[in-house]
């Protein structure tokens, strides 16, 4: 996750640069470099997969490197995992807007607005946005805490991969409940530490 460091308590952010080279250039010289490491050539090729199902080009030369059923392995792996975020509850702009009671003239553009700054998560799918309900659900001191992890964990730039965190079992925890249902029971010191454990992990 990209993590960023504009105010919250637990934010810390490398900026982000843009290489300018393209993205079969990018992979190619990633996978170049893994293998330059002895430690990382067991990875090598399943970071590069990993990549490409993320990205893929049925002419990118690359493809003639590693096995195309590695590939569609990977875009199960990632199509499941989008799946399962979506079987928590989710809600349109607009019934965010009717079942919170937000006074906003154009639910959608204020929503678009508050995840363009991290605040929100924001999953685009088939087109259309679409906003994990916890969001919105927890009450007061909880809600905080999910805008504040959303920016400090880069829900503008992994949108996907934050709504994971917070939805996902934490092996850190007890009885591996997600951050979400630490939240729920009113874990705020709890998840708090674990948001500072998932940045400082991350910057490692």
């Amino acid at each position: 996750m990209a993590h960023t460091t504009a105010g919250s308590s637990f934010e810390s952010d490398p900026q982000q640069q843009r290489s300018g080279v393209s993205d079969h250039e990018f992979i190619a010289r990633m996978r170049a470099e893994l293998y330059k490491r002895p430690s990382m050539r067991l990875v090598a090729d399943r970071v590069t997969h990993i990549m490409l199902a993320g990205r893929i080009d049925r002419d990118d030369p690359i493809l003639e490197l590693i096995e195309s059923d590695d590939i569609l392995d990977e875009k199960t792996v990632l199509s499941d995992a989008v799946e399962r975020i979506l079987s928590f509850p989710h809600l349109s702009a607009k019934e965010v807007a009717d079942d919170y009671d937000k006074n906003w003239a154009n639910p959608s553009d204020a929503l678009r607005k508050l995840s363009a700054k991290g605040e929100v998560i924001g999953l685009k799918r088939a087109g259309k946005f679409r906003y994990p309900e916890f969001q919105f659900s927890l009450p007061g001191e909880a809600n905080q805490v999910v805008r504040e992890g959303n920016v400090a964990l880069g829900a503008r730039d992994d949108p996907w991969g934050v709504a994971s965190w917070w939805l996902s079992p934490n092996p850190s925890t007890e009885d591996r409940k997600s951050p979400v249902q630490l939240l729920g029971e009113g874990s705020f010191t709890a998840v708090r530490a674990l948001l500072r454990a998932e940045i400082a992990d991350d910057l490692a």
